[in-house]
C-alpha cells in the first residue's frame, strides 16, 4: 500500500517540476547563458589586460637594453613612448627619459620632462614632487 502512496507521490513531484520547468526553464537557460558570457568576458578582458602590460613591460626591458648598449636616443624615444601609454611603467620611463635627456646635454628637454611628470594628477605626489626637485636642479 505504502508503494502505491510512494508512487503517487513521485508522480506528483514530477508534475510539478515538469510544470515549473515550462514554465521558468527557458529564463534559467538563459541565466546560464548569460553567467557563462560574463564569465567568458571577464577571462577574456583580464588576459587582454595582462597581454598589454606584458608589451609594456618587453618596451620598458628593450629601452634599458639600449641603454646599456650606450644607445640613448633611441631609448629615450622608447621610454617617451611607454611613458605616453599610461600604465605601471609610466612614471619609470618618464623619469628615464627626462634622465637620458638630461645626460645628453638637453636641459631643457630635461626639465620639461620633469615638468610633465610634475604636472601629472594621477600619480603618487612623492613622485611629482621628486620631479619638481629634478626639475629645479636642471634649470
Amino acid at each position: 500500500m505504502s508503494d502505491i502512496f510512494r508512487e503517487i507521490d513521485e508522480e506528483l513531484r514530477r508534475d510539478n517540476l515538469l510544470k515549473l520547468w515550462s514554465r521558468y526553464g527557458r529564463y534559467i537557460v538563459a541565466l546560464a547563458v548569460l553567467v557563462l558570457v560574463v564569465a567568458g568576458g571577464i577571462v577574456a578582458w583580464r588576459d587582454h589586460q595582462l597581454s598589454e602590460r606584458r608589451a609594456q613591460s618587453m618596451r620598458y626591458s628593450s629601452a634599458l637594453s639600449l641603454v646599456r648598449e650606450g644607445k640613448d636616443a633611441e631609448a629615450a624615444k622608447v621610454f617617451a613612448l611607454v611613458a605616453q601609454e599610461g600604465g605601471g611603467y609610466s612614471t619609470l620611463a618618464s623619469f628615464e627619459e627626462a634622465e637620458l635627456l638630461a645626460k645628453s646635454g638637453d636641459h631643457k628637454g630635461a626639465v620639461a620632462a620633469y615638468d610633465r611628470i610634475a604636472a601629472k594628477a594621477g600619480i603618487d605626489p612623492i613622485f611629482r614632487e621628486l620631479a619638481t626637485l629634478l626639475s629645479v636642479m636642471q634649470g
